[in-house]
Order: C-alpha cells, then structure tokens, then sequence
C-alpha cells in the first residue's frame, strides 16, 4: 500500500512538472488564460489539471516549395523557393493570442508567395537570373515588413532551380555570355592599360635618370675645369711674382755691376776688341782675331 502510494505521489509530482528543451520557449494556459512570463529551457512546475504548456520553436525553420508566377512581360515562371526564419522568443505570447500557435500556413506561405508574386512583377524574366541576389533581397525586405512585425525574424530568401521557356533560357545565356566576353575585354584593357602605364612610368624614370646620371658628368666635367683654371690662375700669379720679386731685385747698381762683370771679361780675353760705349756701360763689343 506504502509503495503504490509513492508510485502515485511520483506520477502526480511528474505530472505537475513540465520541460523546455533547448531550441523551444514556453506559455503556461490556465484556464484558457496565458500566464505572465516566457518559459525558458529547463524543467517548469505546473498545475496537474488546470495548466497546459504550450510550446514554441525558436530554431530557424526551413520552408521550400515551387511557387509560380509572372515576370513583367507576363511570362510564366516557375521557381523553388526556400524561406529560412525563426520565431523571436519574446513574441511567442503574441504570436500564440493572434494565431494560437499555427502561424506557418496562414502568416509565413502566405505572405511569402504574395511577396515573390510582386516581386517578379517588378522584374522582366532574363533579371530573374541575371539579378538573381537582389529579387531574394526584394523579397527579404518585403517579408521583414509583413511577417516581421509579427514577432519573426527572416533569415535567408533563395530562388532556385528558374524554370523559363526555352526561347527565354536561350535569350538569357546569350546575354550572358555576352557580358562575360564585354567583361572580359573589359579586364584585358584594363591590364592593358595598366601595363602601358607602367611602360610610361619606367621610361619616364629611365630618363630621369639618364638626364641625372648626364648632370653629374656634366658637373664634374664643370668641377674639373674650375679646378683646372684654379690651379693655372695661382701658377700664373706664382709667376707673376716670381718675376715681379726677380724684377724689383734688378735695380739700377745690379745691371751696372754686371755690365763691368761682361766688360772685364772682354778685356781679358786675348783677341782684339773695339768697345762701343756711351760712356756709362758697354754695349756692343766687335771681336777680330789677329
């Protein structure tokens, strides 16, 4: 009797006792009645009757499927649509009174297959992938506004696997291949250019460098010349003073006493000499042998 006693109080106490798993947030309804707070992962006590635990997903959410509708020419197209969202945990109490926790059919499709119906009406069907990122922007944006208000987060638009006529398909790759050449050419005068640039730049340096390397030559050659009529500047007033100190060292005594040096030497000599003088010095001397 004790042990089925136990067993009861253990399932009564279970009963009254709720789990959040992680990923999840919770509601307590009492009596039809949301509680006050926001129930976090953990493990939660509750009434055994009269509270229920309503749960919610917090993880972000996967939705895909193929939608259809129209370019801006009127062109049908079929697409795979993947919406990526997840619920914001404190709007779940909002979001359970306004939707009483199924919102994905009538809030997320909904509202995603209205906003890609206008989106592609903005567009013409070669955008469609040419343009491809800013259309799954354009529905982002157009989602944050609509379902976002409501207590989501929207995390990640992607239109794929674009299914378009075959004269369209045909129209599109031809564009494209069409940029891609207009790019490319575009790429090759860039490096083009950029390779005449520098050509310009080097020889615009080599040049420079010419003319500084003709600078320095021209410099020293300049250089040595200065020295050079320097140096020919002090050896001619070297000389200039050597003969201007030989020049005032010949006084007038000097150049007589050497003239009567001269005449003595005449008169010594043994041959016959007729002296010219005027009277002061010798001048001319006329020699005849015997």
């Amino acid at each position: 009797m004790r042990k089925l006693v136990l067993i009861t109080a253990v399932v009564a106490l279970l009963s009254s006792c709720a789990v959040i798993r992680p990923g999840e947030v919770g509601l307590k309804v009492k009596y039809g009645k949301i509680q006050p707070g926001i129930l976090t992962p953990g493990l939660h006590g509750r009434g055994i009757i009269s509270t229920k635990i309503e749960r919610f997903d917090t993880r972000v959410i996967e939705y895909s499927n193929k939608v259809g509708f129209h370019s801006s020419e009127g062109i049908e197209v079929t697409s795979e649509i993947t919406l990526l969202y997840h619920l914001i945990p404190d709007s779940a109490q909002s979001i359970y009174q306004k939707f009483d926790g199924y919102y994905q059919s009538s809030l997320i499709i909904n509202n995603l297959i209205t906003a890609v119906r206008q989106e592609g009406l903005n567009h013409p069907a070669v955008e469609l992938i040419t343009k491809r990122n800013e259309v799954e922007q354009s529905v982002k944006d157009k989602l944050a506004e609509t379902i976002g208000k409501y207590g989501f987060s929207i995390d990640l638009v992607l239109i794929k696997d674009i299914d378009l006529p075959s004269a369209i398909t045909q129209t599109i790759q031809a564009k494209l291949n069409a940029e891609q050449v207009s790019k490319k050419t575009e790429i090759d005068l860039e490096i083009q250019r950029k390779n005449l640039d520098y050509q310009i730049e080097k020889e615009k340096k080599e040049a420079e460098l010419d003319v500084a390397k003709k600078r320095i030559a021209l410099d020293f050659v300049i250089e040595k010349q200065e020295r050079e009529a320097e140096r020919l500047l002090i050896e001619a007033e070297s000389v200039k003073k050597s003969n201007d100190i030989l020049n005032a060292s010949l006084t007038d005594k000097v150049i007589e006493y050497k003239a009567l040096e001269i005449t003595r030497d005449l008169v010594r000599s043994p041959n016959s000499k007729i002296i010219v003088t005027d009277g002061k010095s010798p001048v001319i001397v006329n020699d005849q042998s015997r």
